[in-house]
């Protein structure tokens, strides 16, 4: 199981970094051996004699927490009264729990008396530590529920009992209900506590304390049973229950599980679970948290479920290229501060240098590899790797490069940031590409196929599935009456011509968005031929009409592109009015029209055999130079002009 081994060298490689949250570029923090992070609703500030100062809501941001935890709690489900070994919800920290519950406690073992004894065990052990006896003596001597009710931090209804649900439509809303979503019981608390001299009060941050949890652990869980860790191959105590949470905070799903006891589906090729699965404790909390770690900072959700998780970590600290990022975030990920490229060569020259950094990275580390994951789970407890691979860091950013390369087109983005449009040469990302293809409203599990299979063809350095490129060809030539111009050309039509200009190169053909006037493919050269009449139209516009207003050209694409010849006849008679409002202007387009017709062969021309994917190349690239050259002409203008006034 490599992808063990690779967790567990990855956590050590590390480790240095464990437990700290004042790392700069991390959004998460590494949990040390024997902690884990949950999200905390409630904070509580209590003084060296367990007192309590303060209470309040934590703001969304803030609410990430280290907690230290047991085998036991770090995957605790159900009522199994399994508690963490400090911070912890309401129903282990209050003695005054069930005074506001309906069902009473079965047994005498309830949640609060072994977190209780937990605890208490730790604090007999490290009599030193003053924070430590403080959130003892506070739990034992105190009711927590009430005290944060008197805090104003929980409510009680006319009953007595725990205020579930804000109805108060008059009465502002108490953050308690907005940060715990009506499930006020299972808050979980942090504590601070404030002791002279000492300037972390915030327990979850103190890394002594951490290093004191790991030996307490170490000390009350030492009868362990002893097996072989198939993680590392050592012979270490063993565990049969591991870590959830995996891709975000709740995530109920486990990547390892087996405690089926009466189903015992194992058997068959295993007599018991142990044959099926061995993990050291040690190593199962270095994967684990590793895995938490990594998948937080750098990995890729698609939709807010957050449940198909694609991630690529290098072995040795390097964080390589994005393989979801379009070319602009890529390179401003490297070059930040720099000024965008202006041109087609700039960019290109811009993502060389962007690549090359993260391969100076790669080349200087001990260990130059880069290992590629993806997450998902079928069922709502059970984790799945759909995909494992590992590569030299080398190969993947040379399959990152050709990528960009050979899909390299024109692309209309927007920069949040300044809040203005730009223009960048490059491929957007995968999610705008399967938009491309199926719509803005793309279904989440078609989202998740798709990416998959672009993951897929980066990584092999394949070319785009053939049928995700007849999709977008076909949404192209059928949107094109339908929706804003502008619209079109940025949300399918520019992504169109990066699947299939990819697709192109990838066969040696080249292909990019500059107008190459040497070509007589027919299907490029009527590409070209509907893109000037869509011009001719078009600058007989008004600006408002520009946008919305639809040209003949684009009326007519979609059957254009199946009956090129008669539809060109159709479309040319239905040009005279606006040839004859552009004649002023020096006739530019007519003459273009008559210089491309003159490069068909005759039989192609007459031709109504349907058009290939060139065809929108060709529109694009004509559109394109017209562009630039309209462009040029307004600067000289506006140049002379300067020099006349």
């Amino acid at each position: 199981m490599s992808w063990m081994e690779q967790l567990v060298q990855t956590y050590d490689e590390n480790e240095r970094f464990a437990g700290r949250d004042d790392i700069d570029g991390m959004k998460a923090m590494l949990p040390p051996v024997g902690h884990i992070v949950r999200n905390a609703q409630i904070e509580m500030t209590l003084s060296v004699d367990g007192e309590l100062i303060q209470a309040e809501v934590i703001p969304k941001e803030r609410r990430a927490t280290l907690i230290p935890c047991t085998p036991d709690s770090a995957s605790r489900s159900g009522n199994a009264a399994f508690p963490h070994a400090l911070h912890d919800t309401l129903a282990y920290i209050s003695r005054d729990y069930y005074d506001f519950v309906k069902d009473s406690p079965k047994g005498n073992k309830t949640p609060y008396l072994a977190y209780k004894c937990l605890l208490g065990a730790w604090a007999a052990l490290k009599v030193e530590d003053q924070k430590l006896q403080a959130v003892y003596r506070y739990i034992t001597n105190h009711d927590v529920i009430h005290d944060l009710i008197k805090k104003k931090i929980l409510f009680q209804d006319n009953s007595g009992k725990l205020l579930e649900k804000w109805t108060e439509k008059d009465a502002p809303r108490p953050p308690i209900f907005s940060a715990t979503q009506g499930e006020i019981l299972k808050s979980m608390v942090r504590f601070r506590v404030v002791v002279d001299g000492d300037d972390c009060p915030e327990m979850w941050r103190d890394t002594k304390l951490q290093k004191a949890y790991q030996d307490f652990f170490q000390h009350h869980f030492s009868k362990m049973e002893i097996r072989l860790c198939y993680a590392t191959g050592k012979i270490l105590p063993a565990t049969e229950k591991h870590s959830r949470d995996l891709r975000y905070s709740g995530d109920n799903a486990k990547l390892i599980s087996a405690n089926d006891d009466k189903g015992f589906t194992f058997r068959g090729r295993f007599v018991n679970r142990d044959e099926c699965i061995s993990v050291g404790y040690e190593s199962s909390q270095k994967m684990m948290n590793a895995l938490s770690w990594l998948v937080r900072n750098q990995g890729y959700t698609h939709s807010k479920t957050k449940d198909r998780v694609f991630l690529a970590w290098g072995r040795c600290g390097q964080t390589p290229p994005s393989v979801f990022d379009d070319t602009s975030h890529l390179i401003r990920r490297r070059c930040a501060g720099t000024a965008r490229p202006s041109s087609l060569k700039g960019w290109a020259e811009s993502l060389v240098k962007a690549l090359a950094g993260y391969s100076h990275e790669f080349g200087q580390a001990e260990i130059s590899q880069v290992n590629v994951m993806i997450l998902d789970a079928a069922t709502p407890g059970r984790l799945s790797i759909c995909y494992y691979s590992e590569m030299a860091g080398e190969d993947f950013i040379e399959r990152i490069e050709r990528w960009h390369s050979l899909g390299r087109w024109r692309q209309h983005g927007y920069d949040s940031e300044k809040d203005e449009p730009f223009v960048y040469f490059g491929v957007p990302t995968p999610k705008r590409l399967v938009e491309a293809c199926h719509g803005v409203s793309v279904g989440d599990s078609q989202m998740k196929l798709e990416l998959e299979r672009i993951f897929y063809a980066i990584l092999q350095g394949n070319p785009l599935p053939v049928d995700m490129e007849r999709m977008v060809i076909g949404r192209a030539v059928k949107r094109a009456v339908c929706d804003n111009y502008y619209d079109w050309r940025r949300q399918i039509l520019e992504p169109a011509c990066s699947i299939i200009a990819r697709r192109l190169n990838h066969t040696k053909e080249e292909y990019t968005v500059a107008l190459d006037e040497t070509k007589t493919d027919r299907s490029y050269l009527f590409g070209r031929l509907i893109a000037v009449a869509d011009q001719m139209e078009r600058r007989t516009f008004s600006t408002e009409e520009k946008g919305s207003r639809t040209t003949n050209a684009m009326r007519y694409m979609e059957l254009f592109s199946s009956r090129p010849s008669s539809t060109w006849d159709t479309l040319h008679k239905r040009l005279l009015p606006y040839q004859q409002k552009r004649e002023k202007y020096g006739g530019k387009e007519r003459k273009l029209i008559s210089k491309i017709c003159s490069m068909f062969n005759e039989e192609d021309f007459l031709s109504n055999r349907p058009l290939d994917r060139r065809f929108l190349l060709g529109y694009y690239c004509q559109q394109y130079a017209m562009e630039l050259e309209w462009e040029e002409n307004c600067k000289k203008k506006e140049d002379l002009q300067e020099e006349e006034a």
